[in-house]
């Protein structure tokens, strides 16, 4: 049986409101979502509305405990593609900067079945859901979305500082 994966990263720091996306294997992280509509297909649409869904979840769960609110959401859409195409699998993978305790952990999956996305889907895909810790993978994105910001705002000020103020 033939099968593709789409994969989309979704990165979000509550504190910072900083929201980014990686689709598939790419190296590069768009800030924002402003990504190219050419790439995205119905699979990374699906998978980015999952995603956002569960990542607001997720900070709203963080922020309640007084914890840093910032994840890493990597979604993966397995398909099958011979004969008729169908949705074999989703495995969802939450990376946090902290480890949460099991007690935590429970409390947290409830919340995200919360999610009208996953509750629709839920019967008819087989959903996996990992919650894991990995300061370096967060780390990461800070820094790759810090020196964009950086860049970002150079521009800005460039382009203000050449600027022509026309009236009409």
């Amino acid at each position: 049986m033939s099968r593709k994966e789409t994969v989309v990263h979704i990165f979000k720091d509550g504190e910072r409101n900083i929201t980014a996306c990686r689709l598939d294997d790419s190296e590069n992280i768009s800030l924002n979502f402003c990504l190219p509509d050419i790439q995205l297909t119905p699979l990374h649409l699906l998978n980015t509305a999952l995603g956002q869904c569960l990542v607001e979840l997720t900070l709203r769960f963080l922020e309640r405990r007084d914890l840093r609110a910032t994840c890493l959401m990597s979604i993966c859409t397995t398909v099958k593609t011979t004969g008729a195409v169908r949705i074999d699998g989703i495995n969802i993978t939450l990376t946090l900067p902290l480890q949460l305790s099991p007690d935590d952990k429970v409390i947290l999956i409830r919340m995200l079945h919360q999610c009208p996305i996953h509750a629709a889907i839920t019967g008819s895909v087989s959903i996996t859901l990992q919650i894991c810790d990995d300061r370096e993978a967060i780390s990461y994105y800070e820094q790759n979305l810090s020196s964009q910001m950086s860049a970002n705002i150079s521009h800005v000020h460039t382009v203000s500082d050449n600027a022509i103020d026309i009236r009409i």
